[in-house]
This record gives C-alpha cells, sequence and structure tokens, in this order.
C-alpha cells in the first residue's frame, strides 16, 4: 500500500471520528433534556478525546512537533491551564479553549468527500425539522434559547445539503432544480416561522446573517476589503457588542425596544458588566470559570453569554489573543471557497451566522455547536 492510499486511509478514519462525535453528542444533547443535564458536563471532554483522535489522522506528529501553528496551539493551551491554577477555576474550563483551540487547528487541514458532505448534511440538518415537529424548547425542559441554537444549526447544515443538490441538478433537470430552489426559499420563510415561535432573538440574528450573506454575490465575496470587514466584524464584534450593551446599560435604561416580546436588553448588560469589571483586576490571567456574577436574578451562576467574550473573560489576553489571531486566519483561508462556488458560500455563510449567534450565547464554543461549525469550514473547502 503507498503512502498516498495510507494517508486517505488515515483522513477517512478522522472523518468518521469527529462524524461519530457529532453523532454521540446530538443524540445525547438534542433529544431528551433529562440525558442533557447528565451529559453537558462532559460534553466537552467527549469532544476533546474524539478530537484527538482526528487530529492524530490527519496530522503526523512529526508535522505536528515542527509546525509553528500547532506550538501557538500548544501554548495557548498550556497558558490556559497555568491560568486556571493561578485564578483557581474549574478545572474542567481548560477543556472548552483546548477543544476550540484544537477545532481552529484542524479547520484548515480537515477534507471531506461527497459521502461525508452529504452525511452531515442530512443528519445535522435533520434536527431543524425534529425541533420543528417536537417543539422542545417550550415542553420539553430545553431553554427556549438553546431550542433556537438547534434550529439555526439544523436549518444551515439543511439548506446547505439543499444548495448542493440544486447545484447538482439545475444543469441536468431543470424542473427539478425550481422546484428545489422554491423549496429553499420557503425554507428560510419556515425558518423564521418556527424561530419566531421559539422566540429567540439569537437565532433570528443567526438566520438574517445568512440569508444576507447568501445574496452576496461572488464577486463580492472575493473582494478582500469586504471579507476582511467581515471576519472582524464577526469575530472582534463579539467583544465590541459587550461593551456597547454595557454603556447602554448605564446610559440607556430608558431604552425600551422588544423583540419577541422580551426586552431587547435581557439582563447581559449587567452580566457584562460584572464580568469586565472583575477581569480588569486580573486580564492576564482571566477570571476563571468558578467566580459567582454579582447579579441578583443570576443567582451567583457563571454564564457569559457570549463565545469569544468567554475565552476572554475565562482565559486571559493571552489565550484570547492566540485565538483570535488564529480564527482569523484559518477564516481568512475560506475566501476563495466561498467565492468561487455556492456550496462554499452556504457553508461560510453558515460559520458566520454561528459566530453571529455567539454574540449573545456561548454556541460557537460548545459542543456539539463548535463540531458542527469545524464539519461547516470542512464542507467549504471540500467542495
Amino acid at each position: 500500500m503507498d503512502n498516498n492510499s495510507i494517508s486517505n486511509r488515515r483522513q477517512m478514519w478522522g472523518n468518521l471520528s469527529l462524524f461519530a462525535a457529532c453523532l454521540i453528542l446530538t443524540v445525547l444533547l438534542w433529544n431528551e433534556h433529562e440525558w442533557y443535564e447528565a451529559i453537558v458536563p462532559y460534553a466537552t471532554l467527549i469532544s476533546f478525546v474524539f478530537l484527538a483522535v482526528t487530529f492524530f489522522c490527519y496530522v503526523p506528529v512529526k508535522t505536528a512537533i515542527t509546525d509553528r501553528y500547532f506550538l501557538l496551539t500548544a501554548a495557548a493551551c498550556g497558558v490556559a491551564a497555568v491560568n486556571l491554577f493561578i485564578v483557581d477555576s474549574g478545572k474542567g474550563a481548560w477543556l472548552t479553549a483546548a477543544d476550540l483551540l484544537l477545532v481552529i487547528y484542524l479547520a484548515g487541514r480537515i477534507r471531506f468527500g461527497n459521502t461525508f458532505i452529504i452525511l452531515f448534511c442530512v443528519y445535522i440538518g435533520f434536527y431543524f425539522f425534529y425541533w420543528t415537529f417536537d417543539v422542545k424548547g417550550y415542553f420539553k425542559g430545553y431553554n427556549t434559547n438553546y431550542g433556537g441554537l438547534v434550529l439555526i444549526t439544523g436549518f444551515v447544515f439543511a439548506v446547505t445539503g439543499l444548495i448542493k443538490l440544486y447545484e447538482g441538478l439545475k444543469d441536468t433537470e431543470k424542473h427539478g432544480s425550481r422546484f428545489l430552489f422554491a423549496f429553499i426559499l420557503f425554507m428560510f420563510a419556515w425558518a423564521y416561522n418556527i424561530i419566531s415561535w421559539y422566540r429567540s432573538r439569537c437565532a433570528l440574528l443567526g438566520l438574517v446573517v445568512f440569508a444576507i450573506l447568501l445574496l452576496i454575490p461572488g464577486r463580492v465575496w472575493k473582494n478582500k476589503v469586504f471579507y476582511t470587514v467581515l471576519t472582524l466584524a464577526m469575530t472582534a464584534g463579539s467583544i465590541l457588542i459587550s461593551l456597547v450593551y454595557v454603556w447602554l446599560g448605564r446610559y440607556a435604561r430608558s431604552l425600551d425596544i422588544k423583540l419577541f416580546y422580551k426586552d431587547i436588553m435581557s439582563g447581559r448588560d449587567e452580566i457584562w458588566s460584572d464580568l469586565w469589571s472583575a477581569f480588569s483586576r486580573a486580564p492576564i490571567t482571566g477570571i476563571g470559570s468558578s467566580y459567582r456574577i454579582n447579579v441578583v436574578w443570576m443567582g451567583g451562576i457563571f454564564e457569559v453569554h457570549n463565545g469569544l467574550l468567554d475565552i476572554l473573560i475565562v482565559h486571559g489576553v493571552i489565550v484570547f489573543a492566540v485565538t483570535f489571531v488564529l480564527l482569523v486566519r484559518c477564516l481568512a483561508g475560506l475566501r476563495e471557497a466561498a467565492a468561487s462556488d455556492l456550496v462554499a458560500r452556504s457553508a461560510v455563510s453558515a460559520v458566520f451566522a454561528i459566530l453571529a449567534v455567539s454574540f449573545m450565547e456561548n454556541c460557537f464554543i460548545v459542543p456539539p455547536f463548535l463540531l458542527c461549525t469545524l464539519a461547516l469550514i470542512a464542507i467549504a473547502r471540500s467542495v
């Protein structure tokens, strides 16, 4: 067996490991709330184990120890571990940072064949329909915002899969492709309807971002200035929006804007104000995950409600800076694919939609959403 055959075989096992992680975690977290409560404390550990398998399938050890980006990733993981000991944090928080850094590192390496693209789109896309007809957000124990996260994640996979089918039909089966195009448009109306029923504002933000980006033509995606602004808006923007909310909470309390019958501020201004205050006293190490939030109605529960802000607040500026630089580099590598192929554009738009959702929830950095984001990046790189 030649080296290429061995490499392809190893990569197939790496892809199977990633799909197995998504399968196990979605089954356990997205079906029964009792299962969710039992498994969610171990979800980052489960993700880490399967990501490690995928890593060793894709990256030879000799390559890793001479790769500056892997060394930077490993160094950030090391700093995160040290910081958690310094601030006496819950040590499980390390897995959140390690999983994210490992996903970003792997994102530039994983490739899918058509079988895996279809498998991920069909399986994850199924949950959009499942959570539409079996409304878990209200009656089955799940938080309605969590329901919105499942819905938008399933939706972007379903649409990406339908666009792939549409691209395959449009040159050979004109009538079928026209029907499929109409159905994709109907899907957006359907998604808005069920997301508004769940009253999930973060999912609505993701839906709007996904729809707008899909409408932008390839020649605009190819523009480096546009793509750079978009990338920074969807990454650094998560930090900026928390500061804007803190400012609004202090100086515009009379602001009375509601979305889905809920106050647009939602108390996040209070949470983020408290977290920024605590972080300002320990910016290098971060405050860890054992910090008790000083907001009465939170009951001391630690929840950042913002993916990248969580990395900054919990792990400090060094870990955040490395994560941010590697993430922006990873996203920059998707520009050409998004500009040249509609399926890739859908997958990249979906990644940015999940990042937008993470402005208001941890979505992007926690499993299984983090693994789904990795799958979307792999789809964009593979078509």
